[in-house]
């Protein structure tokens, strides 16, 4: 999932990624107690300012590309940043509905 062409580059150079292992101990044990995250929990992505306070709401289950452009777009544009076109596309793509099956007739 994060490993999206459009993701990555705004991974970065929007954010400033930081990967913490809910089965270590040591920092990583510290920061899921910081943030109230249970250990070998499945995996979430935060958006949080430096001095750790969330951006957006805390939201587990987003695994999508598309739902992580979304997800990345909201926090922009809750810290008022700018939001590149490529992501809001990327996000537009989950809004999409899509077709499990088209038929066409023609003569």
């Amino acid at each position: 999932m994060l490993s999206h062409p459009l993701l990555v580059e705004a991974i970065v150079d929007l954010f400033e990624p930081v990967a913490v292992f809910n089965s270590e101990k040591g920092r990583d044990a510290e920061l899921l107690k910081r943030f109230g995250e249970p250990a070998w929990n499945n995996p979430v992505v935060r958006f949080v300012d430096a001095a750790g306070r969330d951006w957006i709401a805390r939201r587990d289950g987003v695994w999508t590309p598309a739902g992580i452009a979304a997800r990345m777009v909201e926090a922009l544009r809750a810290a008022r940043r700018s939001v590149p076109q490529y992501l809001e596309l990327l996000a537009a793509e989950g809004r999409v509905r899509k077709l499990g099956k088209a038929t066409f007739a023609m003569h």
